[in-house]
């Protein structure tokens, strides 16, 4: 391994073709290194307790053991970032998937078709992924988040209310969602909308699950709909979910040819802040890059309170992070804490601004 090489890659595949392909097309990056290639559950388990890898990736369909236990197994003896390849669950009708989230997993990506197209787009987001990982694992802390003075808050009048709850969230968002969406309970006076950064083919699956898992009634959001207490709306894929005037949403799709992030946690919180102002929150969880920092910046300067995932419970620190460099967040705190503030400022036990 060459000195520029410093995040290891543990293969889980099943097929040795497609184990070739992905160890081959992770070479190409000049950070990664292929640590070696596991067909099966029990030499990957062997293997990631031999070789010690930076990250894990997994197929979830194994010959001897599903995916779901190797994730289980291994990070039962050992914290490590494992990215979950895998076409299980793209059509909605498996929830494995995000039971491996749920269990641990960091992660998840489509596995590609196999032809050069797929390909072509497949491996430098499956590598930036794994570099983020790697380095988010090694490197635990980061600089300090300073928050910004109350001052910075601009001091509108004391709502009567929240009307909404926004949230952005990316990797490691699912059991950051199941979290917080169970801490406000199935009575929260407000609905919750909600833009999750996740491959197209398994939104309705994660859809299906949080509405499984969590006591509120989770749904993918449609345009023109006027959200309802105590139900959670989900963007749709490659389309921006905002608020129109009226407090309705309006789904308006997104050529994803020319912009990388769609649905955008940036769009719904500043439409949120122009629509409601200090009568809604903001939430934004674990995730990679920096989406939602001005959004949720835009949202405090309007008198909402805003919150941010705390770097101890982030699968990855960088979206919270970029809010809290911005002066965006009001407070820092797991997702479960998070819930119990709402649930306070949705009681009028304490104040909005």
């Amino acid at each position: 391994m060459t000195k520029s090489r410093w995040a290891r890659v543990l293969i889980v595949e099943d097929s040795p073709v497609a184990g070739r392909i992905l160890s081959e097309g992770i070479s190409r990056d000049q950070r990664l290194a292929v640590a070696g290639i596991a067909l099966t559950a029990r030499s990957a388990v062997e293997m990631a307790e031999r070789l010690r890898p930076d990250v894990i990736t997994l197929d979830l369909v194994l010959p001897d053991e599903s995916g779901l236990r190797v994730v289980q197994r291994v990070l039962h003896t050992r914290h490590v970032p494992i990215i979950i390849v895998s076409t299980l669950g793209v059509d909605g009708s498996e929830s494995m998937p995000f039971l491996a989230l749920a269990a641990g997993a960091a992660d998840i990506i489509v596995k590609p078709s196999g032809d050069e197209t797929s390909l072509r787009a497949f491996f430098p987001d499956l590598n930036e992924r794994i570099a983020t990982l790697a380095l988010a694992h090694a490197v635990p802390t980061h600089t300090p988040v300073e928050r910004a003075p109350r001052s910075n808050s601009v001091a509108l009048p004391h709502a009567t209310a929240i009307e909404c709850v926004v949230v952005g969230a990316s990797t490691g968002g699912p059991p950051a969602l199941v979290e917080l969406l169970t801490g406000l309970g199935p009575d929260f006076p407000a609905p919750i909308v909600i833009v999750q950064h996740i491959a197209a083919p398994f939104v309705e699956g994660l859809v299906r699950w949080l509405d499984k898992e969590t006591p509120l009634h989770v749904t993918l959001a449609e345009d023109g709909t006027m959200p309802a207490r105590s139900r959670a709306y989900l963007a749709p894929p490659n389309s921006d979910l905002v608020f129109s005037p009226d407090g309705r949403l309006r789904v308006i799709p997104v050529l994803t040819e020319r912009r990388v992030i769609a649905p955008s946690a940036d769009a719904l919180f500043s439409s949120a802040a122009e629509v409601f102002g200090s009568r809604c929150a903001g939430v934004l969880l674990t995730g990679m890059g920096k989406d939602g920092a001005e959004g949720l910046l835009r949202l405090r300067t309007k008198g909402a309170k805003t919150f941010a995932q705390d770097e101890r419970s982030s699968t990855v620190f960088g979206m919270p992070a970029a809010a809290g460099r911005l002066g965006a967040v009001e407070a820092f705190a797991e997702p479960r804490t998070i819930a119990g503030r709402l649930r306070r400022i949705a009681a009028r036990l304490e104040r909005m601004t």
